[in-house]
């Protein structure tokens, strides 16, 4: 069996289309199609990412035969196969563990809206999981757990989540990162509509040093409306609490029901109720 041979048979068992077998590789659709024709040959380094896609060695794809791969995989050759062991569970899903490249796969054969129901793939070099439950290096799906992760929930250190997202540097619906961008984001440094931080900045911001273009609350306080513990800038109204910690709390609010557009009003509520919680 050529190389090309064995590139087709792998690429057709994991169901990829040429396409996505190259974008994964970096190369065109057409170089694919010729190193499956036995028209070129691939060079080094993506003969090494080939062996390290389909969990095969180097030497299998470029000198042994196809029975001894087959043997290879099944254990069947009096148990000499180091690098690779495999098993099924009830719900007849595979997991391959790569051994000698400390990588761990596991993939359900069940699958929605045609990705499988939970893919985890980890390793030391970058792996990507694409699944409803993605767990891996870079994470794709409905929930995506990794060190990069894209999905409508997202648990990494830079992630981008539709409606959450939690990790150091990440960007969502409500993102909570030490840098965290969303429509309501806490962090040390948070920017977006509703913020909290050590550093927050959008149209409400509480924190240490808030910036809000409707209402700010915090140690210094920019805005419209701006609450300070030691400074306060407010274009519309400003207060800095007294020494005992008071401060007219209902000039506070009657200025928020006065000034704050009708479009914030869940927003202006949990200022309203920071102010609150902070004048007992």
């Amino acid at each position: 069996m050529t190389l090309g041979e064995k590139i087709y048979r792998m690429r057709s068992e994991k169901g990829m289309s040429q396409e996505t077998f190259g974008e994964m590789l970096g190369v065109s659709r057409q170089s694919v199609s010729k190193w499956e024709t036995d028209q070129s040959v691939p060079e080094l380094d993506k003969i090494v990412a080939i062996s390290e896609l389909f969990m095969v060695s180097t030497d299998y794809l470029l000198k042994e035969s196809a029975e001894r791969q087959e043997k290879l995989r099944s254990g069947s050759d009096g148990g000499t196969e180091e690098n690779f062991s495999e098993s099924r569970n009830e719900y007849n899903s595979r997991v391959i563990i790569q051994k000698s490249l400390f990588r761990y796969e596991y993939k359900s054969e069940r699958t929605f809206l045609g990705l499988p129901l939970v893919h985890v793939n980890i390793g030391l070099r970058p792996v990507r999981a694409k699944g409803v439950i993605a767990i891996g290096n870079v994470a794709q799906g409905i929930i995506a757990i990794g060190i990069a992760g894209v999905g409508v929930i997202a648990l990494a250190p830079v992630g981008v989540g539709l409606l959450l997202a939690i990790g150091v540097c990440v960007t969502g619906g409500v993102a909570l990162g030490s840098l965290a961008v969303g429509v309501i984001a806490g962090g040390a440094i948070s920017v977006g509509v509703f913020t909290a931080g050590a550093v927050a900045v959008g149209q409400f911001s509480f924190g240490a040093f808030a910036v809000g273009q409707q209402v700010a609350i915090g140690d210094v306080a920019h805005g419209n409306i701006a609450l300070g513990f030691s400074e306060a800038v407010g274009s519309i109204y400003e207060e800095v609490q007294a020494a005992d910690g008071s401060f007219d709390y209902q000039a506070m609010i009657n200025a928020i029901d006065a000034n704050v557009p009708g479009r914030f009003r869940i927003f202006a509520g949990w200022m309203k109720w920071i102010a609150g919680m902070m004048a007992r």
